[in-house]
């Protein structure tokens, strides 16, 4: 890791001055690394709104592009999916979020417009650091909605993914039948619940849970079942999600 930024900072130290070749930007072409993202970025703009940008506070103008050339930048490049060369690059540098990589892009390019020291070791380690809070209150914040609930609680189904039927649906829609269930036992280090299902508004039972199914083939990794369905039945205890459930007052 560290020789990997040494490099990237010798080659921003050579090259931030380099005559580019804005022809190379064109049609459908996805940036590969941070300096061929920065380049880009300068052949694509117009002059004024460099300018603009250029000129305003740093935090003021990261922010406002987050939701603007950010959420291009974010589901244009395959920041979301993670399959494009430039989100590989964030991804060996550890920021694995694609706002993470989105505010590094941000920030660097108006550093520099700005002729700044793009200081990208500083933003990798505030990156990490920003993310280890947002897991701490995480899971304060779980810890904290977990402990409302008691065993011999009756709980209400938030159906999270879907309806096991139209029915069930039309149901629920009119404060005809909820799905509800018992609280039998809870597991605080992974923030589980154990539920006995006592009514589901279909004899079909609720949906549990919705995955893809993968297996390994020739060394990649293969979808061979997609949206899998867990279904739980009346009568059924099982292991769950806390947030799968409401708290009936």
């Amino acid at each position: 890791m560290t020789l990997k930024l040494i490099i990237i900072l010798t080659l921003f130290s050579t090259s931030m001055f380099a005559q580019v070749d804005c022809d190379k930007y064109s049609g459908n072409y996805l940036p590969k690394d941070l300096e061929d993202a920065l380049n880009y970025l300068d052949c694509k703009w117009s002059e004024e709104d460099k300018d603009v940008f250029r000129f305003k506070h740093e935090d003021e103008a990261i922010a406002e592009l987050h939701f603007g050339e950010g959420r291009r930048i974010r589901n244009s490049w395959g920041l979301w999916k993670g399959d494009s060369e430039i989100a590989k690059y964030f991804h060996d540098l550890g920021v694995n979020h694609p706002d993470g990589m989105s505010g590094i892009i941000s920030t660097s390019f108006h550093r520099f417009l700005n002729n700044s020291d793009i200081r990208i070791e500083e933003q990798i380690d505030q990156y990490k650091l920003y993310m280890e809070k947002c897991k701490v209150d995480r899971i304060n914040r779980k810890r904290k909605e977990f402990e409302k609930f008691s065993v011999n609680d009756t709980v209400e189904f938030d159906y999270p993914y879907e309806f096991i039927s139209k029915a069930q649906e039309d149901k629920w829609i009119d404060d005809l039948c909820f799905a509800k269930g018992i609280v039998t036992a809870k597991d605080s280090s992974e923030f589980t619940l154990q539920v006995r299902l006592i009514e589901s508004c279909d004899n079909k039972g609720i949906i549990l849970s919705k995955y893809d199914v993968y297996i390994k083939k020739e060394e990649k990794w293969i979808i061979k079942e997609k949206d899998k369905v867990d279904i739980m039945k009346v009568g059924e205890i099982r292991w769950t999600n806390y947030d799968s459930w409401y708290l009936i007052e």
